[in-house]
């Protein structure tokens, strides 16, 4: 099993855009994958399971995977993709303050994925530094931090890479962070691979209009498009 986090300390990177394509580039591949929707805003749920009652979700979600009061296969919804995955709402805001005080939840969520039967595990993760965040890179193998061409990019992907290092520390896993040109054209994406201050995937991801559409819309990108063969190159890269 691989477990790979999306974060950044800085949000409109497209982590979200990134988990929804990438998850189902490894189902592609006859990988049995998982998502878990770290995020209170719910964007990744929200595409996945949009024909899913909200009552549904409500009532078996992370939420109540963190707090004990649900079995984590209780709360693994199927998809037509192929893709699983665990979702949130809005009340995943709450355990900033509810398990905040708990340090041994961070290794016990951990422990609950660990015992999933998947290939891969996707965890789109919230655009701050928040307990969220740590109990994800506290899971994480590989972290992948979307960077874009814009002014705040190395203020978040430096936040990121410090967050990660404590969690190495913490969770004793040797976390790899990489940079993901995401959004980025061409000549946007050589810039940031010469930034010395991060290690960049061989993939990048365009700016491409396909991509946000599929987004709203909760569709998969067309096959053998320019996008979809980017994340193809992209699962195929993170192994």
């Amino acid at each position: 099993m691989l477990i790979i986090s999306i974060s950044s300390a800085k949000g409109g990177v497209s982590k979200t855009t990134v988990t929804i394509n990438l998850a189902p580039a490894y189902v592609r591949q006859s990988k049995k994958v998982l998502m878990v929707d770290f995020d209170h805003n719910n964007n990744c749920t929200d595409y996945a399971l949009r024909d899913i009652a909200v009552e549904d979700i409500e009532a078996r979600n992370l939420y109540h995977v963190l707090t004990g009061k649900k079995k984590i296969e209780d709360c693994i919804f199927h998809t037509s993709s192929g893709v699983d995955i665990i979702p949130a709402t809005p009340m995943l805001s709450r355990i900033e303050v509810e398990l905040a005080r708990d340090p041994g939840a961070l290794l016990r969520f951990h422990s609950l994925l660990r015992r999933l039967d998947y290939d891969y595990i996707v965890i789109d993760t919230p655009p701050s530094i928040s307990f969220a965040l740590t109990a994800a890179l506290y899971a994480s193998e590989i972290v992948i931090c979307p960077v874009s061409w814009s002014r705040w990019t190395i203020q978040g992907y430096s936040l990121l890479r410090e967050e990660c290092l404590m969690a190495s520390q913490g969770s004793g896993t040797d976390i790899k962070l990489l940079a993901l040109p995401s959004m980025v054209t061409d000549i946007e994406c050589e810039k940031l691979r010469a930034v010395d201050i991060w290690t960049t995937t061989k993939c990048h991801i365009s700016r491409n209009l396909a991509i946000k559409n599929c987004g709203s819309s909760g569709s998969e990108l067309k096959k053998d498009s320019i996008s979809w063969q980017q994340f193809e190159a992209l699962a195929k890269e993170i192994q």
